[in-house]
């Protein structure tokens, strides 16, 4: 039996405060460079459970609980002890199965933090691309290497609101101490064999999106290259991902967005590169999903 993580019950966490309150609205802006949150049920995973990506990197601890955890393409029932390492803008989606419990370690932190705290010869993103883009990147860990891994996740939650001298010195080690653990499990270890749990319409559909995403996504042309009807498709798609087609297009539209305007390219050049076909609808769109414009958005990060 699992002892409750202790948590202020009922507060949600700050990640979230910027997450959707609406369906749609799938990207998430992490407010401090370094997040570490020990939880229980107490702390919803989310105010409406669906398929998001944020701007930094997510490592996802299991300690107790039923959760189906979903990429774009593949999916898995998390068991005690898997540990799984999302990258930055990748989406992804935890489903929960059973409303009493939902122990859990999430730690999030900025990409400027990890190009911080590695060096030449030690990259600490490595346990973050171990797998091909849309993959479920995750490892099991030992009841050994669980209880390490809590205590210091546990240690690093306090230094994060500690106001004491050095407490943001102290942060930055423990993330240090963390993800270098994770990077020597990951060197002598290889993944974990599971069997999928993605419905095969599903997979093809995100697989689809991929493969044509700046070009016409109807559901007509869907239908006529998954063989199968358009409203099923829809069904499938959204009691899986929790989000409806239209929503996932544009959420992912915006992200490959963000991706050109960080390497300089102009806004409007971005939008049509996007597979948007109007101006003021791409920013208008882009204002809604990350909440300043493209042109404000790309000066703030060219900076």
């Amino acid at each position: 039996m699992v002892n409750r993580l202790t948590t202020d019950k009922g507060e949600h966490s700050p990640l979230w405060r910027n997450a959707m309150q609406e369906y749609g609205k799938c990207f998430v802006i992490l407010e401090k460079d370094i997040l570490c949150e020990c939880k229980d049920i107490g702390v919803p995973i989310m105010n409406a459970p669906v398929i998001h990506n944020h701007d930094g990197y997510e490592l996802l601890l299991l300690l107790d609980g039923k959760v189906n955890l979903y990429t774009e393409g593949e999916g898995k029932i998390l068991e005690r002890g898997d540990l799984v390492c999302v990258k930055p803008y990748d989406f992804h989606h935890a489903k929960l199965l059973d409303y009493d419990r939902y122990d859990r370690v999430v730690i999030n932190f900025k990409e400027s933090v990890i190009k911080k705290i590695s060096s030449d010869k030690a990259d600490l993103s490595q346990c973050f691309n171990q797998t091909a883009p849309g993959s479920l990147n995750f490892y099991h860990l030992d009841e050994a290497e669980i209880q390490k891994l809590l205590f210091y996740s546990r240690e690093l939650e306090a230094s994060l609101h500690d106001t004491a001298f050095g407490a943001d010195v102290l942060s930055l080690s423990l993330l240090t101490q963390i993800l270098v653990m994770v990077n020597r499990y990951v060197k002598v270890d290889s993944q974990v064999e599971y069997t999928g749990i993605m419905p095969k319409l599903v997979a093809d559909t995100f697989a689809y999106i991929e493969q044509h995403l700046t070009e016409d996504l109807s559901l007509a042309a869907m239908e006529k290259q998954l063989q199968y009807n358009g409203t099923y498709i829809s069904r499938c798609f959204r009691k899986t991902i929790g989000i409806t087609l239209q929503q996932y297009i544009i959420a992912k539209r915006v992200t490959l967005a963000q991706q050109y305007l960080q390497q300089g390219i102009s806004p409007c050049d971005v939008c049509f590169m996007t597979g948007f076909n109007n101006y003021s609808n791409f920013s208008r769109t882009f204002l809604q999903q990350i909440g300043i414009s493209p042109k404000r958005y790309q000066l703030t990060h060219m900076k």
